[in-house]
């Protein structure tokens, strides 16, 4: 089995075709993870939103090889293939699955069979695919295209017919009357699959082949009686008839749908306009008056399980809002001139715009996995130029549930929870925010890549990805406290007041964001760009009184002969001597990072501590 390889085919957007071989092991190993560009879940997405088209016009489904695994293959003459050696692994497919839980129960009976090689969800994400080892009745597999074809054939009605009697869901048909080696373009689905992802697929190295015979063999029914092949049970004969009319009822009245970003289940009336509303307790105590009442014997705590099951679909709007904007990018640079609109001399905000624009999206989708998009655009102007209104005005109104402006700080644990549920918080009067808060909690918050919170009477402290980015608007301009944090803001001053009135084609501002994510440009600001929003930012440097004291009293030296090394604690007793008590005690660590962090200002270590380049003025 530790030389055992699967074949990779893939036919490109000219209809060329490449070949290579994996190992099984490096196989299972490799579908743990999507490809590089997601293909695997674009899919998946395009599947869920084009319900009335064939997968197969999914534009890059080239990107996904067909995998044969009954068979190692090698180039032939001209464009052939050729088999080297064939595995004895049968594929079984079960397709037209509903839900995830559906997926892990099969895959789960699965492995209660000792020939279940490998069992995994299809790229479809409806579908699994089990492997099952098979060989003669002596172990050995037949290695002639011609034997191998029969072999496969009995194997797989075999399999077949053993793993029905197991699975709630049939395995689905397939025709194996053909050769296991593809003709030039021919992608046999009984003996292949697309790539796929799975990041838990089970996987028995210790597999026992299932033994094939020889010739055909006829099934035998529990009676006795001989028949040509086992009949699939019901998928629902496990389940009680009660749970059944339950299920039933529910999907033939309503639509519901479990919000992965809000945490709860959502529903709405079949074939009714209404938005979809949050099902709450007095909903559910609802649907169970409206079950008992259609004469199902149901209670409230078999509405409870339902809604709040793996049986309700899954659905992200950020997501899907994305997935359906995404194809309609005009090519136009939407997203600069979207920050054009914001009157400014800064010659360089359009790009940091962009740049964070798309930290935002990326954020959205889960792309920020060490850090989170951790720059924070700072709007600086005096009251009424349009500030609030700009920033609330990126969100689209489709998404503006996902809008926050009225954050308190002071409420550590609402600002974490809400870092999981918005999209984008508006750091309204940004100047009011104490520079304690600034330089402690927030400067903390706004690098975290996901948030740890306890839910409304949960037990226990959970870790949840984080979606909100952060914007802010002021009033003045002295008003970044902590020199070390200042790259974490982008100060904008503006020059006037911001256009609101046109009209903002959200469309094409997140399809843009969403291609060039997908394309591999950067949502984050290098050492180079960093630098350059700290030297912008040294303006809306927030000075206390004896940063001001120093500069009356000190000059930087450029040169040791043109001044002394002198440490912060003695720098700061002259300035006292010169202020007296207006310059509290208290003042001298934050004053020694306010010197580690002055541009130009030479410092070396001693045994008194740092010392810095300074000249006393006369």
């Amino acid at each position: 089995m530790n030389s055992m390889k699967f074949t990779f085919i893939r036919t490109d957007q000219s209809n060329l075709q490449h070949m290579r071989t994996m190992s099984l092991q490096r196989f299972i190993e490799r579908i743990r993870h999507d490809t590089k560009e997601q293909t695997v879940q674009e899919l998946r997405r395009f599947i869920r939103y084009n319900a009335d088209q064939p997968y197969y016009q999914f534009h890059d489904m080239h990107k996904l090889p067909r995998i044969y695994p009954t068979v190692e293959m090698g180039r032939g003459d001209g464009d052939s293939y050729t088999p080297k050696n064939f595995n004895g692994i049968i594929l079984l497919s079960i397709n037209k699955l509903k839900t995830d839980n559906q997926i892990r129960e099969i895959k789960l009976l699965a492995q209660s069979m000792p020939m279940t090689l490998a069992a995994f969800e299809g790229s479809s994400g409806k579908s699994v695919k089990i492997l099952v080892l098979a060989t003669r009745y002596n172990g050995e597999v037949p290695q002639t295209e011609d034997e191998a074809s029969d072999f496969y054939r009995r194997a797989y009605s075999m399999a077949t017919n053993i793993y029905n009697a197991i699975l709630p869901h049939p395995v689905t048909e397939r025709d194996t009357s053909g050769s296991v080696i593809p003709a030039e373009t021919t992608a046999t689905d009984a003996f292949s699959f697309r790539m796929t992802f799975d990041p838990d697929p089970f996987f028995n190295e210790k597999a026992i082949g299932m033994k094939v015979p020889e010739r055909e063999m006829p099934a035998t029914t529990a009676a006795g009686n001989t028949t040509t092949s086992a009949p699939a049970p019901e998928s629902n004969e496990r389940v009680s008839k009660g749970t059944r009319d339950l299920v039933a009822f529910m999907n033939q009245h309503y639509e519901l749908r479990y919000n992965t970003i809000m945490g709860y289940t959502e529903y709405r009336a079949k074939e009714s306009l209404a938005k979809f509303a949050p099902v709450d307790d007095r909903t559910k105590n609802s649907f169970a008056m409206e079950a008992r009442l259609a004469g199902l014997d149901v209670w409230d705590k078999d509405i409870n399980r339902f809604v709040m099951s793996k049986m309700i679909k899954n659905y992200n709007p950020v997501e899907e809002y994305l997935w359906r904007v995404h194809t309609r990018w005009d090519g136009k640079d939407h997203i600069r001139d979207m920050a054009r609109r914001v009157p400014t001399d800064s010659p360089q905000w359009a790009d940091w715009f962009y740049t964070w624009f798309l930290g935002m999206v990326a954020q959205w989708l889960g792309r920020s996995k060490t850090y989170g998009n951790s720059t924070v655009p700072l709007l600086i102007s005096r009251q009424g130029y349009n500030k609030s209104t700009f920033c609330k005005s990126l969100i689209p109104n489709e998404l503006q549930w996902g809008y926050n402006d009225s954050l308190m700080l002071s409420d550590k644990k609402a600002v974490l929870q809400a870092m999981s549920q918005f999209l984008l918080i508006n750091l309204d009067e940004f100047n009011a925010i104490t520079p304690k808060v600034q330089e402690g909690f927030l400067k903390n918050v706004i690098q975290l890549a996901n948030v740890k919170v306890k839910r409304p009477y949960g037990k226990h402290v959970e870790v949840f990805p984080r979606l909100a980015s952060f914007i802010a608007t002021a009033n003045m301009t002295d008003i970044l406290a902590d020199p070390s944090g200042s790259r974490r803001f982008i100060g904008i001053e503006l020059t006037g007041p911001i256009k609101v009135s046109r009209h903002i084609n959200h469309e094409q501002l997140y399809a843009q964001a969403y291609n060039a994510i997908l394309n591999g440009e950067p949502y984050w600001f290098d050492a180079q760009q960093t630098e350059l929003i700290m030297q912008n930012n040294r303006k809306f440097q927030m000075q206390q009184p004896i940063e001001q004291f120093f500069f009356e009293r000190f000059d930087i030296a450029e040169e040791e002969t043109s001044g002394e090394y002198l440490t912060a604690t003695a720098i700061f007793s002259h300035i006292k001597k010169v202020a007296g008590s207006s310059i509290s005690n208290t003042n001298i660590r934050s004053f020694g990072r306010w010197l580690m962090n002055l541009d130009g200002l030479q410092h070396k270590g001693s045994n008194q501590g740092t010392k810095y380049l300074v000249r006393k003025k006369m």
